[in-house]
């Protein structure tokens, strides 16, 4: 007999004062899950007891549900108030109206820089217009160097050990550098046309920079939606575009990866320069070297970590949780793998907080990497812990999106009403799915709750449509 069937039959559980079977029956269904695994845990946080659990210990791809272990982890670490400072200004001195010397951008790690979740963050076009008026208020008309960006405030590699090839050029596999622009993204602007199998041309590349693109990418079915892919790597001078778009009349945009943030600045910066009439003597160059005296102009400060944490869980936004994870890493442990240091600070971190260790296995902080894996007891511990220091919680609750109304739960429990609410990450990748965070029940009962499933056979949808009734039965309680 299928294990899952067998256990799923004879399981009986206690929820609340009640015997009855086991509300994962649907869930685990043959149908969907006859090839799969599944690792399942509802905990009461104040009466510390399961109140359900299947396969609790076994380890499964997280997906995106990592970000809760990085976020809170961060917010421990940093606390809720800190802020990314990136300095700008110059060296070497300014004599008769020239500046012998350069304009220095250090960078600090802040992914937010342009970012399009802040309102009131830093836009590029704003760090040109500054620099452009101290400069202009300097009495500066001409620089002998040129604008060097300064990266060691994150050394070594940019994108966490793996993650696929394929994710790489892809806005949601953007790498995090020392200095990091529109949250290291750019759209292609594509002409579509009517006939599939059709070549497509692309329209425009915003922002426009100096990466050389080659299309490959052709006209999809009906209904086909994007199946475009970018492929390219950090410090790439060109990438390829394969795949498919819908047909149609109009344009039709994909999302890439900035391969060099860093020079992307730079060259923004430069242009600015070129425009108010300061005349750089050469072209912008990173440089991972701290220079030995910087004079400063002003500083860019980061929103509030907290507000950080907030936009990673609502949207997901795996360049955030690799910087956070990076985070972890003190200043004194920097080496050539920040992603190493921040993912042994973060397993150190929660088997501190009596998280079994032997369940935890991190390759990157945001759960992009298929070879991440964690158990449902290790989250729903962790999960625990958190809750019993108030201020750890309280924070951190305001990370979670509410299931139904915001994020990227927005769509999930709809329409329902009743007095609960689920605080809640979600994930997935292919033909994994999983979902964990708070509850307060009904009748006011504050649950811990861990859901991973991996491989199943069905559709996605009809996969989600289960965990909400799963969930709706503990809800409602």
């Amino acid at each position: 007999m299928n294990r899952i069937i067998f256990l799923a039959s004879c399981l009986i559980v206690r929820i609340g004062c009640y015997a009855q079977e086991d509300p994962a029956v649907e869930l685990l269904n043959p149908d969907c899950m006859e090839a799969g695994s599944a690792s399942i845990v509802v905990y009461d946080l104040d009466e510390q007891e399961e109140v359900y659990s299947f396969d609790a210990q076994r380890a499964l791809p997280t997906a995106s549900i990592m970000k809760l272990l990085t976020t809170a982890a961060a917010l421990h670490q940093r606390g809720e108030d800190f802020r990314y400072h990136t300095t700008v200004g110059y060296t070497g001195s300014i004599v008769n109206g020239v500046l012998d010397g350069d304009v220095v951008v250090v960078g600090a790690g802040d992914p937010t820089l342009g970012s399009s979740y802040f309102e009131d963050s830093w836009q590029v076009a704003q760090v040109a217009d500054s620099l452009c008026r101290v400069l202009k208020d300097l009495g500066i008309e001409a620089i002998t160097g040129g604008i060097i960006l300064e990266t060691h405030a994150s050394p070594g590699q940019h994108v966490p050990g793996g993650w696929p090839w394929s994710d790489l050029g892809n806005y949601y596999g953007a790498g995090h550098f020392a200095i990091n622009i529109n949250d290291n993204e750019y759209k292609i602007y594509f002409k579509q046309n009517a006939k599939p199998g059709q070549e497509t041309e692309i329209l425009r590349v915003v922002p426009e920079g100096s990466l050389k693109i080659k299309n490959e990418v052709l006209t999809g079915p009906p209904g086909s939606g994007d199946q475009a892919y970018v492929y390219a790597a950090p410090y790439s001078e060109q990438a390829t575009i394969r795949g498919t778009i819908p047909p149609g009349n109009g344009s039709f945009s994909i999302r890439g990866s900035l391969t060099n943030p860093p020079l992307a600045l730079g060259d923004e910066l430069h242009k600015a320069l070129e425009e108010s009439g300061v005349l750089p003597g050469r072209s912008p160059m990173v440089n991972a070297n701290p220079s030995k005296t910087v004079t400063p102009l002003f500083v860019i400060s980061s929103p509030r970590l907290l507000d950080i944490a907030q936009i990673t869980n609502y949207h997901s936004v795996n360049l955030y949780a690799e910087a956070l994870l990076k985070l972890l890493c003190k200043d004194s442990d920097k080496s050539a793998s920040q992603f190493g240091c921040g993912l042994k600070t973060l397993r150190k971190l929660w088997v501190s907080q009596e998280v079994e260790g032997d369940q935890l296995f991190f390759r990157d902080g945001s759960g992009l990497s298929p070879r991440n894996t964690a158990s449902a007891m290790a989250f729903t511990s962790a999960l625990e812990s958190i809750y019993q220091d108030k201020a750890w919680y309280d924070a951190f609750l305001t990370t979670l999106p509410v299931m139904g109304q915001e994020g990227t739960l927005r769509y999930m429990l709809r329409g329902y009403t009743g007095a609960g609410k689920i605080h809640a990450k979600s994930g997935y990748i292919g033909r994994q799915r999983s979902y964990a965070g708070y509850m307060v029940t009904e009748s006011g009962r504050h649950l811990a709750f861990c859901v991973m499933l991996d491989n199943y056979g069905c559709s996605s949808t009809k996969m989600r449509q289960r965990i909400e009734r799963f969930l709706l039965g503990f809800l409602k309680e």
